[in-house]
């Protein structure tokens, strides 16, 4: 079934000043007005969601981009929530040995299908902890990938370091990241 359409938001309205305050009530033009964004999410919170189950996976870069790529999405019938590691993270390393946090999204009738594509790629998903995805989950990507009709990849714009409880953070030379 397809998605409705959503409402677009009109322009060219002033909004309340709760979404946009200002010492003078002023705001861009481009805007909706606050009623029009309530009616605009209301539509879009009505949108059917997928029921997906989830699992965990820490990657290296080749297995990463393997695992990426549009067309295996598609056709294995799953979604991507990924985190990059920084190159002095534990698990991590430069080029290839880059790691990546990997949360794979599939609906439970296609799951058999993702597990074996990803044990075809060396991959054991199948021995990671499944988890259902919370309808109401506030995050965003899992929001995302529960209302859309297509498979989808999201990646952090942030990379991290993992440590162990009590581990500190490494301090980095000012360089290429500061």
């Amino acid at each position: 079934a397809a998605l409705p359409r959503a409402m677009s938001p009109p322009r060219w309205t002033v909004p309340s000043p709760d979404l946009y305050p200002t010492a003078d009530g002023w705001a861009p033009p481009a805007l909706p007005a606050n009623e029009d964004w309530l009616k605009y999410r209301e539509e879009v919170d009505a949108w059917p969601k997928k029921t997906l189950v989830k699992r965990f996976v820490l990657l290296k870069n080749p297995a990463m981009e393997a695992v990426a790529r549009p067309e295996r999405l598609e056709q294995y019938r799953y979604s991507l929530s990924c985190v990059p590691l920084a190159p002095w993270s534990r698990c991590s390393g430069a080029g290839d040995a880059r790691g990546w946090l990997v949360w794979v999204y599939c609906a439970p009738d296609d799951e058999r299908g993702v597990l074996a594509a990803f044990d075809a790629l060396g991959v054991g998903l199948a021995a990671r902890e499944r988890m259902a995805v919370d309808p109401d989950s506030a995050d965003e990507d899992e929001q995302i990938i529960m209302t859309c009709p297509q498979q989808s990849h999201h990646v952090s714009s942030w990379e991290h370091e993992l440590l162990l409880d009590g581990e500190a953070p490494k301090k980095q030379p000012d360089g290429e990241y500061w």
